[in-house]
């Protein structure tokens, strides 16, 4: 599962509680909801890179809990993350990478590789769930279109 994690979190940006929370009802065959994030602009379609489309497919098809990352223990507060998120910091350890980096850097190399492709600021916010701050894509936008989305998101590789 671990692996199945790193490579969603590279290929979305999405945080590491968001992805152990899908649903297999989440999931669509362009993109994934994600319905229980830290803050309300996290809840947002998502879409699938073409990198992904087949594991989310094989995690789909093999899910024993209803869950894409199936079979993460629930720690007492219900969140999903605690265990495998563990395993993602003695992994990073064991392949020498400093303490400074952590799942979140994923995110954070997403938003970099979007803005370095010329994706506006707004449309990289409606990806990786992030609050638009300015008052008419903030307040008053539906949101960027899951093509938008799509076509934005293949630009990682």
């Amino acid at each position: 599962m671990l692996y199945y994690l790193i490579n969603i979190g590279i290929f979305t940006g999405a945080r590491i509680e968001e992805i152990c929370s899908v649903k297999v009802v989440d999931i669509a065959a362009e993109n994934f909801t994600i319905r229980d994030s830290k803050t309300p602009s996290g809840n947002r379609q998502v879409p699938i890179h073409d990198q992904l489309k087949g594991l989310i497919k094989e995690l789909k098809n093999t899910s024993q809990d209803g869950y894409l990352l199936s079979g993460l223990s629930e720690d007492k507060d219900g969140k999903r993350s605690g265990a495998i998120g563990k395993r993602f910091g003695r992994l990073k350890n064991q392949l020498g990478f400093e303490r400074r980096y952590f799942f979140h850097s994923s995110r954070k190399t997403v938003v970099t590789l979007l803005e370095n492709a010329g994706i506006s600021e707004n449309l990289a916010a409606d990806i990786v769930g992030h609050e638009k701050p300015r008052i008419t894509y903030g307040l008053c936008s539906g949101g960027s279109s899951l093509e938008q989305k799509l076509k934005a998101i293949i630009t990682i590789n």
